[in-house]
């Protein structure tokens, strides 16, 4: 479904992504692990054409999109749930839901918000309240349910479990275990190695951009030096 090529992207002259290659197959959860500034959030955005590669090449079901706009890229079937939620905190739960499908045209709009709701039911609960009051796993139910608005066969997940408790946690990483079993494709960045690699079909750990390891999410949970390296064990 998603394939990444030799991928290089810069801010300025300092290299973040620097010559990565990703395949990621229909019905797969795939995770990007690594420390900060490894350059997991960097490869989202440009997957998404919130970012311009330097080089290399980004192929979504065959057709490339690592030059066209934001816009487009969502009307083919991707979407990209932020790093820190980005919710629009004036606006109510059911509006932030309802700009997901702003590109959309169809007369199923509100069959999805239903499914959306049905998803997290306490944004049914509280869909006339203004999304600033939620508390932030609240907020990150809302990013996913927005994104998946759009109806997509890619779903682009950026740290959903950042800053959420033990629990709230789980319940994330449960929904993408959800969301995988409707059909939607998910390339997922963690903090959490842990959990992401014991969900993810396929991995890869990034440091300073670069690729250093990768293989089922089962084998590189068991790897000695990710477990010394993400896990914190000896």
């Amino acid at each position: 479904m998603l394939e990444i090529k030799d991928l290089v992207v810069s801010y300025g002259k300092i290299k973040a992504v620097k010559g990565i290659s990703v395949t990621v197959e229909q019905g797969q959860v795939v995770c990007l692990i690594g420390t900060n500034g490894a350059g997991k959030t960097t490869t989202l955005r440009t997957i998404s054409g919130l970012l311009r590669p330097e080089s290399g090449s980004i192929l979504f079901e065959g057709e490339r999109i690592d030059r066209a706009p934001a816009h487009k890229i969502v009307t083919m079937g991707v979407a990209h749930s932020p790093e820190g939620r980005r919710i629009f905190p004036r606006m109510s739960v059911e509006e932030n839901l309802l700009l997901g499908g702003y590109s959309r045209r169809d007369s199923e709009l509100k069959d999805d918000l239903e499914a959306a709701f049905e998803l997290f039911p306490i944004l049914r609960e509280r869909r006339a309240q203004p999304a600033g009051t939620f508390s932030g796993g609240e907020q990150q139910m809302l990013a996913m349910g927005r994104a998946m608005m759009s109806r997509p066969r890619l779903l682009l997940l950026d740290e959903p479990s950042m800053g959420l408790s033990p629990l709230m946690m789980q319940r994330i990483m449960q929904t993408v275990r959800t969301l995988r079993a409707q059909g939607t494709t998910i390339l997922l960045v963690e903090q959490n190695a842990q959990a992401a690699l014991k969900l993810a079909d396929h991995g890869y750990v990034l440091e300073v951009g670069s690729i250093v390891l990768e293989g089922p999410g089962r084998d590189l949970l068991a790897s000695d030096e990710v477990r010394k390296a993400y896990l914190g064990e000896e």
